[in-house]
C-alpha cells in the first residue's frame, strides 16, 4: 500500500461541519477522546499522539515508523474555539459569524495561500468557495480533505499535482446529519475537473465530528481516508466519479469497523481503481476516558 489510511484523524479535522444547530463551529468536545493512532501497515507502530489540556486539544504528534517525530500541528482557541493551528511556519486561522465557520485562510509563511469561503443553507453547510491566489506553494493546500480519497482523485496521487488549481467551488448535498453527495469543480491550468461522491453510513458515531483542525499539508491529506469529517456517522462506502479532459472513471472505498460504545477502535479500509487496483490497511484507535 502506498500510504497508509490514517483517516480519521485528518478528518477529525474539519470539526464543526455539523449540520446541527445546537453545536457551534470550532468546539470539539467528544464523549471520547482520542488519545493514540496507530497503524498495523508493515506491521503495528504508532501513528498518531494527541495531547489534551482538559477538554481542549491542543497539539498531535505525527511519527515516522522508526518511532521519530515527523512534525506537530498545535492549535490556538479563544473562549474554547479554535482559531488557529500551527505547524512550523505554515498556519491556518479561521473565522467565524455566530455559531457558524465563515472563512479559513492558510499561510505560507506570510504569504496567503488559500481562502475557503463557506455558505449554508438553513444552517447547514451548502457551499465552498475556494481560491489560490498565491502560485507554487507547496504543501499549502489542504483541499484533499474535502476528499474521500485524500487526494487521489486530483491526480492519481501526484502531490505535486494536486496543488495545481487556480480555484475551486464545492457544493453539499445533505440526508440527515450526513453528507449524501459532494460536487466538486475545480479550475485547472488548461481545463475544468468535476469529481462526484457519494457517501452510505453506518448508525455509530464518527469521534471526528465537530473538529475543526484542517492544516496545509497535514499527515492524512496523502492517505486514503473515509472522510466523514462533515458527518455524524461513519461512511460505508465512498464513490467517486472523476471527470477530468475526455475520460471518466470511478473509483470506490469500502470500510468496516470493531466498535467500543459505538465509537470505532478499529478501522479496515479497502480503495478498489478501475483498473481493480487494490488497497487494504487497518487503523486502531485508542481514547482517553472521561
Amino acid at each position: 500500500m502506498k500510504k497508509l489510511c490514517v483517516v480519521l484523524a485528518l478528518v477529525a479535522l474539519l470539526a464543526g461541519f455539523c449540520a446541527c444547530e445546537k453545536e457551534e463551529w470550532g468546539v470539539y468536545n467528544p464523549k471520547l477522546k482520542i488519545n493514540m493512532i496507530y497503524s498495523e501497515e508493515d506491521g503495528h507502530y504508532l501513528q498518531e499522539q494527541w495531547t489534551w489540556d482538559g477538554d481542549l486539544l491542543t497539539k498531535i504528534d505525527f511519527y515516522r515508523k522508526n518511532g521519530d517525530i515527523k512534525n506537530s500541528n498545535l492549535y490556538f482557541y479563544t473562549d474554547n474555539r479554535l482559531v488557529r493551528i500551527e505547524d512550523g511556519d505554515k498556519h491556518s486561522d479561521f473565522e467565524y459569524e455566530g455559531k457558524l465557520l465563515k472563512s479559513i485562510k492558510t499561510y505560507s509563511g506570510e504569504t496567503l495561500a488559500e481562502t475557503y469561503e463557506l455558505t449554508y443553507n438553513d444552517k447547514k453547510l451548502s457551499h465552498i468557495s475556494i481560491k489560490k491566489p498565491s502560485k507554487n506553494l507547496s504543501g499549502s493546500s489542504f483541499l484533499p480533505v474535502f476528499l474521500p480519497d485524500g487526494g487521489r482523485s486530483l491526480d492519481d496521487g501526484s502531490k505535486a499535482e494536486t496543488y495545481n488549481f487556480s480555484s475551486a467551488d464545492v457544493d453539499l448535498l445533505w440526508d440527515g446529519d450526513n453528507i449524501s453527495h459532494l460536487k466538486m469543480k475545480l479550475a485547472r491550468p488548461d481545463s475544468i475537473q468535476k469529481l462526484t461522491f457519494s457517501y452510505i453510513y453506518d448508525d455509530k458515531f464518527n469521534p471526528m465530528h465537530g473538529f475543526l483542525a484542517i492544516f496545509p499539508d497535514h499527515q492524512m491529506l496523502n492517505d486514503s481516508p473515509q472522510y466523514s469529517l462533515f458527518s455524524k456517522n461513519n461512511a460505508l462506502t465512498v464513490s467517486v466519479t472523476d471527470e477530468y479532459d475526455v475520460f471518466s472513471k470511478t473509483k470506490s472505498y469500502t470500510y468496516s469497523y470493531d466498535y467500543y460504545k459505538k465509537y470505532p477502535t478499529k478501522v479496515y479500509s479497502t480503495f478498489l481503481n478501475p483498473e481493480n487496483w487494490r488497497e487494504d490497511s487497518t487503523l486502531i484507535y485508542t481514547y482517553r476516558y472521561q
